[in-house]
């Protein structure tokens, strides 16, 4: 491993085990990562207890795990030192080699200055004609102050406009939440807009149902996206290619998702609607990666999404729809991942357990089928709201 890269992943560690909002990006996925954070961190402490000009920005980052000069500096300082080679070298790349196998949560921190051009914007040229091909459904709620999840959305929309050459789409928001907060702003960006009546908790399997069930039978391909991604100008065009091979039922077009900070998702709108990129440079972003995770963006076959019954209707709040509806998938025509850079957009943390448990640990998993019935838009209509920080994950 190169100096310079090893210097780059001791650094990675050492934010990942010091900075408090790991473990608040996925708690099941910190559990399995955590031991792996301590080692390579002792490790790289140990070797700069004789150091002290590299020492000084490590702790500084331990101090402000946030700060981006510290880290920059440990990058820099770690790579002079670590290419006079020796033992203690060759045992932090090992242990870096070793953790990277483990870890579920890693850390992305690009060099560039962030600054995208500040130019008219210039969305995509090309032509697609005949009918959709591809239905896009998003399902929304957001009862936030900050409006991020409203911004997120928004800058998710304009992105699916802002496609190349390719194939017809169709793009559906459902919003579900006691009254259609956001119909004004989002009707003029969508084919369609949902609102589903539904004061509890959020509901992402059943307003995605919601919106599946609109599709009409003749369009073979179906995406559900979370609002908070932001897609590159090639993402229905590569992903409709990729399933129409009929090599697979379902596909992620991912492996990392990238879990952007604030500063990050601003520059990242900033990049693809109003300077008109056709991708955003990732040597822009800082964020935290998630390995695998089961939901974000799925692309389906229309057919096999309502063989299975769409999504677990009982998944309320946060947690465990995705892993459940990617399971049943599996095992109704298979499910592959693709290596695209998935760009979450930074908001609120949601309220993940209720009265100490999971919101959802009562519910046997893969017990749904197409059988019980799904996609009703007036199945909790007039329901009480009993938890109203109830949000989308």
């Amino acid at each position: 491993m190169p100096s310079r890269t090893l210097a780059e992943r001791l650094t990675a560690y050492a934010v990942l085990a010091h900075d408090p909002a790991v473990p608040g990006i996925a708690a099941d996925y910190w559990e399995l990562s955590e031991p792996h954070y301590r080692a390579v961190d002792a490790l790289l402490a140990g070797f700069l207890a004789d150091r002290p000009d590299a020492a000084r920005p490590y702790k500084d980052l331990v101090a402000d795990p946030t700060a981006l000069a510290p880290q920059l500096e440990l990058r820099r300082r770690l790579a002079r030192s670590l290419a006079a080679g020796g033992e203690e070298r060759a045992r932090l790349a090992a242990a870096v080699e070793e953790a990277d196998r483990h870890i579920w949560i890693d850390y992305h921190l690009g060099e560039g200055d962030g600054v995208a051009p500040d130019e008219a914007p210039a969305v995509g040229t090309g032509t697609v004609s005949g009918p959709a091909v591809a239905h896009i459904v998003i399902p929304f709620r957001d009862r936030d102050a900050d409006g991020l999840r409203t911004r997120n959305l928004l800058a998710c929309l304009r992105a699916l406009a802002d496609q190349g050459p390719g194939p017809a789409h169709h793009v559906t928001v459902v919003e579900t939440d006691d009254r259609p907060r956001s119909r004004a702003l989002l009707e003029p960006l969508v084919d369609a807009y949902v609102f589903a009546e539904n004061p509890g908790l959020f509901n992402k399997s059943w307003a995605v149902n919601v919106g599946a069930r609109t599709v009409p039978d003749s369009v073979p391909y179906l995406c559900v996206l979370d609002a908070d991604i932001l897609v590159d100008r090639s993402f229905v065009r590569r992903n409709v290619d990729r399933i129409a091979t009929g090599a697979h039922g379902t596909h992620l077009p991912f492996r990392w998702s990238l879990s952007l900070d604030e500063p990050s998702s601003l520059r990242a709108i900033h990049a693809r609607t109003v300077a008109g990129l056709p991708d955003v440079p990732e040597s822009t972003l800082r964020g935290l990666l998630l390995r695998e995770p089961p939901g974000g963006c799925v692309w389906v076959r229309t057919e096999v999404f309502h063989r299975v019954g769409g999504f677990d209707e009982r998944y309320e709040g946060w947690g465990g729809e995705d892993d459940d509806v990617i399971a049943r998938l599996t095992a109704a025509a298979g499910v592959v991942r693709f290596e695209d850079p998935l760009l979450h957009l930074n908001h609120p943390r949601p309220q993940m357990t209720r009265e100490g448990a999971p919101f959802n640990a009562h519910i046997e998993p893969l017990s749904w089928t197409a059988a019980t019935g799904y996609g009703d838009p007036s199945a909790f209509a007039g329901r009480k709201d009993l938890h109203p920080g109830g949000h989308p994950a």
